[in-house]
Order: structure tokens, then C-alpha cells, then sequence
């Protein structure tokens, strides 16, 4: 494994076990066996390292969204279920930046502009994917923009808090943590569903 990787890797394990903004790059050193010195020939400073793991979860989530609204385009369905759980998934991979956004990007201009850039291409995403939805007969219509853009809205801040609420409420963050956040995100959007989608979130979340 390369050096640059094993820097990335053992960084996103510190930040995601402690505080991202009160890790040191001296305590990334310290982890990763290696002097300051090799460390900053690398990445310069941490920021810089929290940008590189930001621009992973980003693509990472692109390539989970794109095979979706490709199938979106042609008409052709797919498991909403399984969508939601490669999102929460990659949520819990990167637990730490939903857990610290906020401080995080107030310290890091930079990181903020990447994270706006984000979350435009996600909602222009997410448009198509509506679209598919209620054309197949996934979703009821939301006529009213106010509407649209309340659940819009409601779908990222509760994707994004959702996680940081259980991993913060449970003794020992785990899997399951995962699978309650997936079923409180499934409980918000049931009401817009209709069908044998409806149906099969109803199922799950019992």
C-alpha cells in the first residue's frame, strides 16, 4: 500500500474513533508509525488530508447514485431499499464528517465549497430519480414546490443527523446503528410511497 493511502486510511480510522478537529497530525504520525517529517512530505497540513477523504465520499456516492439515475432515464426500476442502505453504508464509512460537518467546514472554507459543489450534483440526481419514481409508481406526485423542496430538504438533514444521532445514543456504534438510521429515513419517506413499495417498507420497518 502506498504511503499517501496509508495516510488517508489510517486518518479516516482516528477521525471516525475520536474528534476529527482535536486529532493532531502528530497523532496520525504517531498511529501510522511514521515521523511528522514523512507525513507532511504528503499532505501539508490536516486540513488538506480531510479534503482528499471529503472528495472519496463524494465519489464514492456519485458512483453509488449514477447506475440509478441511468436506470432512472431508460424507465427501469430498481430496489429503493437497497439504494438507501449503499448511501448509510458510505454515511457510516465516513461517520466522522456528519458528526463534525459543521466545525469542519467553518475551519476549512475550501471544504465548505466542495461540500455546497456536492450537494448541487446530488439534487439535480435526485430530481431524475423523483421523477422515475412517481412515473413508476414508486411515489405519489408532490404537486406543491413548497412540498418538494420540504422533502427534499428533510431527506438530507435526516440522512445526515441520522447517523450522528445513533452513533451518539448507542454504547457501541456498530451495524445496527446503520439499520436504525435506515429505518427512521424509511418511516419519513413511506408516506410519499405508494404500492408494493409502500408495502415493502412498511414490512421492513415493523
Amino acid at each position: 500500500m502506498k504511503t499517501k493511502e496509508r495516510i488517508l486510511l489510517g486518518s479516516l480510522n482516528l477521525f471516525n474513533a475520536n474528534t476529527a478537529s482535536e486529532v493532531t497530525t502528530n497523532d496520525i504520525a504517531r498511529e501510522l508509525k511514521m515521523s511528522p517529517g514523512n507525513l507532511y512530505f504528503h499532505y501539508k497540513n490536516k486540513e488538506q488530508i480531510i479534503r482528499e477523504l471529503f472528495k472519496r465520499l463524494a465519489q464514492e456516492t456519485i458512483e453509488v447514485w449514477k447506475p440509478e439515475t441511468r436506470l432512472a432515464k431508460k424507465n427501469q426500476s430498481f430496489h429503493l431499499v437497497e439504494f438507501i442502505d449503499k448511501n448509510l453504508q458510505l454515511y457510516w464509512k465516513y461517520r466522522f464528517f456528519h458528526r463534525e460537518l459543521y466545525t469542519l467546514r467553518k475551519k476549512d472554507p475550501e471544504l465548505s465549497k466542495l461540500w455546497r459543489a456536492h450537494l448541487k450534483k446530488l439534487g439535480l440526481m435526485m430530481i431524475v430519480l423523483y421523477k422515475h419514481w412517481v412515473k413508476s409508481g414508486y411515489m405519489t406526485p408532490i404537486k406543491s414546490k413548497n412540498e418538494m423542496e420540504f422533502v427534499g430538504e428533510l431527506l438530507f438533514v435526516s440522512s445526515n443527523s441520522a447517523m450522528q444521532f445513533f452513533e451518539t445514543v448507542d454504547r457501541e456504534p456498530s451495524q445496527k446503528t446503520v439499520e436504525k438510521a435506515k429505518r427512521h429515513l424509511m418511516r419519513m419517506l413511506t408516506p410519499y410511497l405508494t404500492g408494493e413499495v409502500k408495502a415493502e417498507f412498511e414490512k421492513f420497518i415493523q
